[in-house]
């Protein structure tokens, strides 16, 4: 982003980078100091986030030699040293460093003076270089999937989701087997129990008995085609497979009709890997591009 700025350019047309670096470019490009650039660029990335009022919308950050000082915009809005030193946790695991292409920020030194009840002066944070960083990403397509959503009220089926919802997928599989001639291998199907343990699964260790539980059915398989079949032939057991088999059917409740919905390509990282760069420009190109004045 600095060799982008050298350039003149009034704007910047460029791949994903950190928010964070986007906004430090232009202090670090202008001299200011190192460590109150990437500081104050972690407070700003987020806005508003840093104030009393979150949601208010924008800053301002004034850098210089010795550190930055942030204001909030908004008239209902305020920073605070408790505010803006509290951003350091935004999508962070660690409130004192935050590592970056090149180095890492460190902030135990940093000081949180309030100006006034709006502004903070922020000094003493220090930028660490280090080994010039670049996180290469990719996905692909891992599939194609189908969702199904039910309700259980019944307290019966409530009390008892988690053994419907096994009962449920150990049939399944035996119809789609028996109906469609598919292996395990060949797709995937999954309930999530909304209100029970929709989030963590196996994992969850809070219990209660909620008035209500969702059901949302995911199928997963290599075509939209296969993963629509799958959906309508499980349709009607979702609404009416009953918890033991010599009870009478239940009739569940449908949210929507139909029931089904074709949710199209499942995409999944395929890399992650971190590459190490001598020269931060030596894995890019830079195009600068003069667009004529159209008003001209």
């Amino acid at each position: 982003m600095q060799v982008a700025l050298e350039t003149g350019a009034d704007v910047v047309i460029c791949g994903r980078t950190t928010d964070t670096a986007i906004i430090a470019a232009l202090p670090l490009s202008r001299g200011d100091h190192a460590g109150a650039a990437w500081h104050g660029a972690k407070i700003a990335e987020c806005g508003a986030l840093c104030s009393t009022h979150p949601m208010t919308g924008s800053i301002m950050v004034d850098f210089d030699q010795t550190g930055f000082t942030v204001e909030a915009m908004a008239e209902t809005a305020l920073c605070t040293p408790h505010s803006v030193s509290a951003h350091m946790l935004y999508e962070n695991s660690d409130p004192f460093q935050l590592f970056e292409p090149g180095g890492h920020l460190d902030v135990r030194g940093a000081r949180y003076q309030a100006l006034d009840a709006r502004r903070v002066r922020v000094e003493g944070s220090k930028w660490v270089p280090g080994a010039y960083t670049v996180k290469l990403e990719g996905a692909r397509a891992a599939g194609y999937q189908t969702t199904i959503l039910a309700v259980l009220r019944d307290p019966h089926y409530v009390a008892h989701a988690r053994d419907w919802v096994a009962g449920l997928t150990a049939f399944l599989h035996g119809e789609i087997s028996r109906r469609m001639g598919l292996a395990a291998k060949d797709y995937t199907l999954e309930f999530r129990l909304i209100g029970v343990d929709a989030a963590l699964g196996a994992m969850e260790s809070r219990q209660g008995l909620p008035a209500e539980v969702g059901v949302l059915g995911i199928v997963t398989a290599d075509s939209q085609a296969k993963a629509s079949e799958i959906g309508k032939l499980i349709n009607p057991f979702v609404l009416h497979h009953p918890l033991t088999p010599d009870e009478e059917l239940p009739t569940f409740a449908f949210p929507y009709s139909p029931a089904t919905t074709d949710r199209g390509a499942l995409y999944e990282f395929a890399l992650n890997h971190v590459m190490r760069l001598e020269d931060p420009m030596s894995a890019f190109r830079l195009t600068v591009t003069e667009v004529p004045d159209a008003r001209r």
